[in-house]
C-alpha cells in the first residue's frame, strides 16, 4: 500500500495513471485542504525554475568550515563506546595484576628463600639487643649447618651451651 504522501506527490507532479487517479480524487474528498496544497507546490516550483541560479561563494572553504562549526556546536556529543569506560575492564585489570602479584611473590619465596635439604624452608636471623654486640648468620649447605657468628661478646652464658 502507497502512503498518501507519496500519492499525493505523484498527483502534483501528474504520474498517476487513469485508475489510481480516480481512486485518489476520491480519497481526497476527505482532505478538502490539499487542493490548495497543489496549487502552492505548482507556484513554488514555477517559482524555483524560474529563479534556480544560486550566488556564487566567494570563499566556499570558509562557508564549508562555519557551517560545520555550526553542526558540531548544535549536535550533542555522544562518547564513543571506546571512550566509555566500561564495567569489567577495570575488574579484569584489577584480577590480572592481582595474579601477577601472586605469581611474583611467589617466585620470590622460591628463589630467596634458603631451602633445607629435606625440602622445609626457613629463615634465620640473628641480632642482638646490645649495639657493641654484631650477630652474623653462616649456613653451610655441604654439613647442613648454620653457624652464628657473635662479634664483641665477653662470654657466652651457660645456658646457651650446647649439650
Amino acid at each position: 500500500m502507497i502512503p498518501f504522501e507519496e500519492k499525493f506527490t505523484a498527483w502534483v507532479d501528474g504520474k498517476l495513471d487513469v485508475k489510481e487517479l480516480e481512486a485518489f480524487e476520491k480519497e481526497l474528498a476527505a482532505h478538502p485542504e490539499a487542493r490548495n496544497d497543489k496549487d502552492d507546490m505548482l507556484r513554488i516550483g514555477a517559482l524555483l525554475r524560474r529563479h534556480s541560479t544560486v550566488p556564487r561563494l566567494t570563499n566556499p572553504d570558509f562557508f564549508n568550515h562555519q557551517l560545520m562549526e555550526r553542526i558540531a556546536a548544535e549536535t550533542p556529543r555522544t562518547p564513543d563506546p571506546a571512550e566509555r569506560p566500561g564495567f569489567f575492564w577495570p575488574l579484569r585489570r584489577l584480577v590480572l595484576a592481582g595474579g601477577i602479584s601472586l605469581g611474583l611473590a611467589f617466585i620470590l619465596y622460591i628463589v630467596l628463600i634458603p631451602k633445607t635439604p629435606d625440602g622445609d624452608r626457613q629463615i634465620v636471623k640473628a641480632w642482638s639487643e646490645d649495639p657493641r654486640i654484631s650477630a652474623t648468620t653462616v649456613y653451610d649447605s655441604d654439613q647442613n649447618v648454620t653457624v652464628v657468628w657473635l662479634d664483641g661478646l665477653d662470654y657466652v652464658p651457660g645456658s646457651y651451651l650446647q649439650k
